[in-house]
């Protein structure tokens, strides 16, 4: 076996790392993309486990940040936990339009004060409970409370009433027309979360 088969089998084994794996094979001569594609090839032939850690760098961090979408601040809460560990009823694309995230449609009345969210079919938390319309209800009526310090509580300011109708449909009702309403359901905090 060369040495290069040797270093690729501990890599395709878990017993070194990328890094360490390109290191050695630019030791050994070989070029960024042959490796490159070494690794795919090793990548492919493994089967994905369960489990492990993922190490993130991000800004921001602190001992204060807690797993409460009315208390993110910064960039570290939005990244490691929103769309990460939770999503929102929609979000806002590359081109900055909007495109529904847990929703599968969001219909406006005439007036623009009633909107009909459906949530997409098949939704499931990280313990396997469907996500239905109750979750939803909950989860932005927690940001609505009279006594709620989050931060989109002003967001919600013009929803008079969100009620679910059946386990996929979330109705709400604004005290005046929004056209924007969608992109309000986008904002980091508004993720839905079990009870």
């Amino acid at each position: 076996m060369s040495e290069i088969e040797y270093w690729k089998e501990q890599a395709g084994n878990g017993r070194i790392s990328r890094r360490e794996f390109m290191g050695r094979a630019a030791a050994l001569g070989v070029t960024t993309a042959l490796a490159t594609s070494m690794l795919a090839e090793v990548g492919r032939a493994q089967e994905p486990k369960r489990g492990g850690f993922a190490r993130f760098g991000l800004a921001h961090g602190a001992t204060t940040d807690t797993l409460d979408p009315a208390t993110y601040l910064d960039t570290f809460p939005q990244c490691a936990f929103w769309g990460t560990l939770s999503n929102s009823l929609t979000e806002v694309d590359a081109k900055g339009d909007i495109v529904p995230d847990l929703a599968e449609s969001l219909e406006p009345s005439d007036d623009v004060k009633t909107w009909v969210v459906r949530l997409r079919k098949g939704l499931t938390f990280h313990d396997g409970r469907n996500v239905t319309s109750d979750d939803v209800v909950r989860s932005l009526r927690y940001h609505m409370g009279p006594d709620s310090k989050s931060a989109a509580k002003p967001l919600l300011e013009t929803v008079t009433d969100v009620k679910a109708d059946g386990p996929e449909t979330v109705i709400f009702t604004l005290s005046a027309g929004s056209a924007d309403f969608p992109y309000l359901l986008s904002d980091y905090h508004l993720v839905i979360m079990p009870p």
